[in-house]
């Protein structure tokens, strides 16, 4: 996936309305549930064993480096369902290996920049699996999100130098599904070009 070089103001680049990200090209997902044997508790396992999860099966992504900072632009189509306890939520995953399916392992943990649409900002998570999350402190991220006739679209922005492996992953929550920790559709790693302009 190309990330555009830029030099714009982070106030435009922070908007998932601004008019500069109607001029790129975003790049087509496709999302999968986090597999049912993955998840953390068995109550979880057995009561979701007939009940579809991780319904989003796909999203955009469109991604731009200014200075330090990367930001990342989600978007997808949200069914018309209110949300009940839980909220549609979103992260742009980061790091590496084979684990990205199940949100990361304790070998291997990832980072989640993670947006829901209950709070206000971003979260810097390390996620070791389904459900098993810390905070992570020292780096700041930020999110801004806005609805438009079911569509989500969300900007994460974090430090560059986050993306250590040049390659980062999406992970998309339906509030209204009752989809919350490891119940998210999740793609796999999509190869950043940190060097395109």
């Amino acid at each position: 996936m190309k990330v555009e070089r830029m030099d714009n103001e982070a106030a435009d680049l922070k908007d998932p309305a601004s008019a500069v990200w109607s001029g790129l090209t975003a790049e087509n997902i496709s999302l999968a549930p986090v597999p049912l044997a993955a998840q953390p508790t068995e109550y979880i396992r057995v009561s979701r064993a007939d009940q579809p999860y991780g319904e989003t099966a796909e999203a955009s992504a469109t991604a731009v480096g200014s200075g330090d900072q990367l930001y990342v632009r989600l978007e997808w189509q949200d069914d018309e369902r209110p949300n009940g306890e839980f909220a549609d939520a979103a992260a742009v995953i980061l790091g590496s290996g084979d684990n990205i399916a199940t949100l990361g392992s304790d070998d291997t943990p990832l980072k989640l920049w993670y947006w829901a649409d209950d709070r206000d900002g971003a979260l810097n998570l390390s996620s070791s699996g389904p459900g098993v999350v810390l905070k992570n402190s020292g780096v700041s991220v930020s999110a801004a999100a806005s609805r438009d006739d079911n569509r989500w679209a969300v900007v994460l922005s974090g430090p560059a130098k986050e993306v250590s492996d040049s390659q980062m992953g999406v992970a998309i929550w339906n509030g209204s599904n009752d989809e919350r920790a490891g119940l998210a559709a999740v793609s796999g790693w999509l190869s950043l070009d940190m060097e395109a302009s």
